[in-house]
């Protein structure tokens, strides 16, 4: 196995990557990178990493790869018999259909406006960065719906837990975290709730220093 080094920010999307090393088991060093600035932008020296100024960043010896449904799945490529992109074709779709829908519609589209407001307007109207929110906030809740009446069992594909779990997990952290009452949701309620008690999950909150939502 490659010497890996993943770099994350506590309770941020990179949460996913480092419950997907967990989960295979993997040894590799956890570096966290402290957001800084208005922007909640990254040092410089991080940007030398990515210049993206995003998290996650996984390193794999000399190789570095960005973007969260990329990094999951050279994750993947480590330990196939964890089939964390699933167990046939079909499931690996699926995963893929999941971790996109979550990455560019859910965070980009609805966590990150709703967070990060500053982020889509140059306006330094007041009631301009909350326009941006109150249809974040929409945006967030028509995904939950979306996401609830999607889901058919305790895992988002098929019968055992892939990468879709740790991405929908994240959501739902977010969810919450938005002020959303969580609980009307009951068939996401309960896939993050069996996620949260994995152990790979327990590791990363303890290893983030973050709190559990249940």
């Amino acid at each position: 196995m490659p010497q890996i080094t993943l770099y994350y920010s506590p309770d941020a999307c990179s949460i996913i990557p480092h419950i997907l090393l967990n989960e295979i088991g993997a040894s590799f060093e956890a570096i966290s990178i402290e957001m800084q600035g208005i922007d909640q932008s990254f040092a410089e020296s991080f940007r030398q990493i990515n210049p993206k100024s995003r998290v996650p960043v996984i390193a794999l010896d000399n190789q570095v790869i960005t973007e969260v449904p990329a990094v999951s799945t050279i994750i993947s490529s480590l330990a196939p018999d964890a089939h964390l992109m699933g167990q046939t074709p079909l499931e690996t779709a699926r995963v893929y259909e999941w971790m996109n829908y979550v990455s560019g519609t859910v965070h980009t589209g609805a966590i990150s406006h709703y967070f990060r407001p500053a982020r889509w307007t140059t306006s330094t109207d007041g009631a301009h960065v909350d326009m941006i929110k109150e249809r974040a906030l929409e945006n967030l809740l028509n995904c939950c719906s979306f996401i609830e009446d999607k889901l058919e069992g305790v895992y988002a594909v098929g019968d055992a837990f892939t990468a879709a779990d740790a991405f929908l997990y994240f959501a739902y952290r977010w969810g919450k975290a938005a002020g959303i009452g969580m609980e009307v949701y009951p068939g996401f309620s309960a896939l993050a709730r069996s996620v949260e008690g994995r152990a790979s999950v327990q590791t990363v909150l303890k290893s983030e220093q973050i709190h559990s939502i249940f």
